[in-house]
Order: C-alpha cells, then structure tokens, then sequence
C-alpha cells in the first residue's frame, strides 16, 4: 500500500506540493494518455482514420501539458491551453466522426466535466460557456450543411462499437474521476480542520501572552514604582520599610520566574522547540535548581528534601529538564504552608527514570485539574499571596514531550500535591 501512494504522489505530486486542483489536472492527463492510447489502434480497427490521428495528437498533447503541469509545475497555463486545444479538436473531430451521431459529443460532455471539477473556480463560466457555444455552433452547422460532415461509419457494427466505447471509457472517467475528487477533497478538508485547531490553539497562546505582559507584568512594576514614590514623599519606619520590600521582593521574584517562562515559551514559539537528548547525571542537573529555591524555601520554613541518586542518568535535554523542575518545585514551595515538607525524588522503574515533586499544601480541587497543563488554567494564588500563572504547568507539559517523556499528577485538597515526570533512561 505505501509502494502504491508513493508511486501516485510521484505521478500526480505531493499534497504540501500541488494544490488539490493541479493533483486532479495532472492525474487526468495520465488517464487521457492512457485513454488516447488505447483510441488510436481501435479507432483503425473500426475504420475510422481521421478520429485515430486527432487521438494521436491528443496523446502528444496529454504528454506535453502533463509535463508542464506536473514537471514545470506551471498548472494554469496548462490547464488553460488543454481546455482551448481539446476544444479545438474534438469540433474538428465531430466532423469527422458521423458529427450528431458519433461520439464527439459524448466527449465533449466529459470535457466539460473535468475542466470544471480541475480548473479554477473563476474560469468555470468561461469553460460552460465556451463548451455549449461550440456545441451548439456544431449543431447549427450540421443541421443547415448536412454535407459538412464528411466522416462517416463504414457500418452500425462501428458505429455500435465505438459509441458503446465512448460510453464505458467516459463512464470509467467519471467514476474514477468523482471517486478521487471527493477523495481529495476529504484529505483536504480534514488538512484545514487540522490547520484551524492549530490556529485556534496559537490564537489561545497569543491571547494568554497578550494578558500576561498587559497585566502581570505591570502590576510588579506599578508596585516598584508606587514604593519609590513613598520614599521620595515619605520618611518610613524601619518595620514599614522591612515590610514594603519584602513584598517588593516576593512580587520581583514572581515577575523574575514569569519572565523566564515566558522568554522560553516565546522562543519555542518563534524559532521552534530544539531539543539535545544527551546522558545528563540528574544528580548534577537538579542540585543548582534547588540550592536555587533554598532560600525562598527557608524564609517560609519549608523543608527541602533532596532524594537524587548521585548516579542516575536520564535522556534529557538539561536545560529543559531544570526549567520543568524549577516550575515545579516553585510551585509546590508557592503552595505549601510555612513549616511543611517538599521531596524531590528520583526512581528507577524499568527502561524510565519517574522524577516527582511532592508537597504538603493545601492540594488541587478536581475542578482545576482539567486545564492545569494547558493555557486555560486560571492564576492562583499561594499561602503567602504569591501570584501563580498557568504558563509554568503548560511550558513543563510542552518540554516533558519534546524528551519523550510524560508529566501528570495526583492531589488531593488538605494533604497535598504530587507531580511525576517520567523520562527516558539511556540504554
């Protein structure tokens, strides 16, 4: 079955290469081909020279537009000069083939039909009105000077033959005509479906940007401005101006982890995600990130426990990785109360390394589990008022599949959180 689609997409092209119309075009010049090829002996064979040589030119014809279609990838001007020069002969050929009571007009429905079902939208009155102005020309013509109808069937037999041929060969183009149109049409459609879900989901992540820059950003920055305002205007107490900066620092360091998020998401977004799976020692990889987080742990009396075989590797991107767990264990200090336990552990099960990040706080309603992982994930707030922003779980989501790897969680409200990321061991 693959060696079959390959082979077709090498003779029609490619999808992502030829429009849907220009696929249909170039596969009915192979049929015409094939189609003029078998005319041409059989039209001898029923007696009928002058209709054998038009086929002959058509079979030339076929070849060349298919080339300048499919090879030159020039399909318009092709599928223009087919419709003109077919046109052009097959009036010729009514004269030469009994006119009203041969074939020809036989072929000229179908022509008809695929210059409509492969051509341009905008050339389809152009292509109806040519084909009955012809017709009827022809018509016309043979009804006032029967005696320009010069082609006649040397039998019934031939005239029987030939026409029943038509018939079936027309009929056998229709059907396999309609059968690869609606074909391709259902590939195509399902094509823009795909296209529109992915639109509808960068049109989410734009929007999530857009409210994250003109809210969460300026917030933090509206309160730096506020307090150096206070200074200039007022003389503050020791204990006021203690306080004032340490909820400065808490709302600097929110804007500092969202910045980061949103830095590595915007590139990701922009150049694409580039992932380096190598060996990376998990011990050496997570130490940094959380001597990182011991003193945000330690001003909220939190302990930090560190379970990490110094030996284990994983097949991960490190930088990746220590984005994932810098979300995570952030995340899980954010929401634990002062005087509780975080655990980052690590454990070999089978061919997969299972990191998790435990807490003791106050858990996730099943109701925020749903979008947790996804742009929709309303901010929260923590224990000591810290905001929260659904960017960090989706980022930790995004570059958990670029390793391979898979990130879910369990919780329960009261009792705590707990996040397990799995990842490829090197073999």
């Amino acid at each position: 079955m693959k060696v079959i689609k390959e082979t077709l997409y090498k003779l029609i092209g490619r999808p992502d290469e030829f429009s849907l119309e220009a696929r249909i075009f170039n596969a009915i010049c192979i049929f015409v081909v094939l189609n003029m090829g078998y005319n041409i002996p059989f039209s001898f064979l029923v007696g009928i020279p002058e209709t054998a040589w038009i086929c002959t030119l058509l079979f030339l014809f076929g070849g060349y537009v298919y080339y300048l279609s499919r090879i030159r990838n020039k399909f318009v001007p092709a599928i223009t000069t087919s419709g003109i020069v077919v046109t052009v002969l097959f009036a010729v050929n009514y004269f030469y083939n009994s006119g009203m009571a041969g074939a020809t007009l036989l072929s000229f429905s179908i022509t008809l039909f695929l210059l409509l079902i492969a051509g341009p939208s905008r050339h389809a009155v152009f292509w109806v009105s040519i084909n009955l102005i012809v017709v009827l020309l022809l018509l016309t013509t043979e009804y006032l000077y029967p005696e320009s109808v010069r082609g006649k069937y040397p039998s019934r037999l031939s005239q029987t033959i030939d026409l029943a041929s038509i018939y079936i060969t027309n009929g056998l183009f229709l059907y396999f005509g309609t059968r690869f149109f609606t074909s391709a049409y259902k590939k195509e459609q399902k094509r823009i479906e795909e296209r529109s879900v992915v639109l509808e989901r960068l049109n989410a992540e734009k929007n999530k940007l857009f409210s994250i820059v003109s809210h969460d950003l300026r917030s933090p920055l509206a309160s730096v401005q506020q307090y150096f305002e206070i200074l200039k205007e007022v003389d503050l107490e020791s204990e006021d101006r203690k306080k004032i900066e340490s909820e400065l620092l808490s709302s600097i360091n929110y804007t500092q982890d969202m910045l980061f998020n949103l830095l590595s998401w915007s590139s990701t977004q922009m150049k694409g995600a580039t992932v380096s799976l190598v060996s990376v020692n998990l011990f050496l990889c997570l130490k940094p990130v959380v001597e990182i987080y011991k003193p945000l742990a330690q001003k909220k009396t939190i302990q930090l426990d560190f379970q990490v075989d110094p030996t284990q590797d994983v097949l991960a991107d490190a930088a990746m990785l220590q984005l994932i767990i810098r979300n995570l264990v952030g995340n899980a200090i954010k929401f634990t109360e002062p005087g509780g336990l975080v655990t980052i552990r690590a454990v070999l099960e089978g061919k997969k390394c299972l990191i998790t990040v435990k807490d003791t706080g106050r858990g996730i309603g099943k109701e925020e589990l749903a979008p947790i992982f996804s742009l929709k994930a309303q901010p929260t707030f923590g224990t000591n008022q810290e905001r929260g922003v659904g960017l960090g779980l989706f980022l930790c989501k995004e570059y958990a599949e670029a390793q391979h790897g898979t990130i879910w969680l369990e919780s329960t409200p009261s009792v705590g959180t707990t996040f397990f990321l799995s990842l490829p061991v090197p073999v």
